[in-house]
């Protein structure tokens, strides 16, 4: 994970970095296909936890939209691709391009523990049909850990695309080390049919109608969930 004066010295280099990786082929294998849409995977020497990609060629939105919905509404509707998300709130606004996220994870299945994220992001636009946003986890001294909860080390990306029809593409990296005894070797073998369902599930969110049709999760959710990691 990474701390804010990390992300201060390194933030241009790392957009720079994430661009690269979801525009060109070199050092990606595929590993699985499904609907014509692939999921390509690469290690890295850093962790033993692989990193993965795939593109969304035709997204029922305008890419603002979608970037809109992934950069600024996370935390209301996240819960419609990831079903064990429960909750979240904005830590601290940066700048009008950057946030500090906290989200909160139950996957509610034996012998495996709550998870939590707490990451930053940031933003560019590339040029009027493209914008960029990278995901990295950071460590703050005011957002511990709470009793119970293993905290993810995240690294993602996304690019918003604009396509002349009115849709868009949405291309995402994604790496997670879960932490605690979750060993790498299982994520990295569960990763591509997690993410086959998780594009599915995107792809009917804005089929749907997006923010339009689907309510968002409630406030009151994410207000008791910031209250309540304000007392650790």
């Amino acid at each position: 994970m990474i701390t804010l004066h990390d992300w201060q010295l390194n933030k241009e280099k790392w957009l720079d970095k994430d661009l690269a990786l979801m525009t060109t082929e070199e050092g990606w294998i595929e590993r699985t296909q499904k609907g014509g849409i692939s999921v390509w995977q690469r290690p890295f020497d850093d962790d033993k936890n692989d990193l993965f990609r795939w593109r969304l060629p035709n997204v029922a939105a305008r890419h603002t939209e979608v970037f809109d919905v992934f950069t600024n509404q996370m935390i209301d509707f996240h819960h419609y691709w990831t079903a064990e998300y429960t909750g979240g709130y904005v830590v601290k606004v940066i700048d009008e391009n950057t946030q500090i996220i906290y989200q909160q994870f139950d996957p509610n299945k034996p012998f495996i523990s709550k998870r939590d994220l707490l990451y930053i992001q940031w933003s560019r636009k590339i040029d009027e049909k493209t914008i960029q946003t990278s995901f990295r986890s950071i460590t703050l001294d005011e957002v511990p850990v709470p009793k119970g909860f293993e905290r993810i080390d995240w690294w993602g990306g996304h690019l918003f695309e604009a396509n002349n029809d009115g849709t868009s593409q949405l291309v995402l990296i994604d790496r997670e080390n879960q932490g605690g005894f979750f060993p790498s070797f299982m994520m990295n073998k569960i990763m591509p049919q997690y993410l086959i369902h998780q594009f599915e599930s995107i792809i009917a969110f804005f089929e749907k109608g997006g923010t339009k049709t689907h309510p968002k999760l409630s406030d009151t959710r994410n207000t008791a969930l910031r209250n309540k990691n304000s007392t650790y």
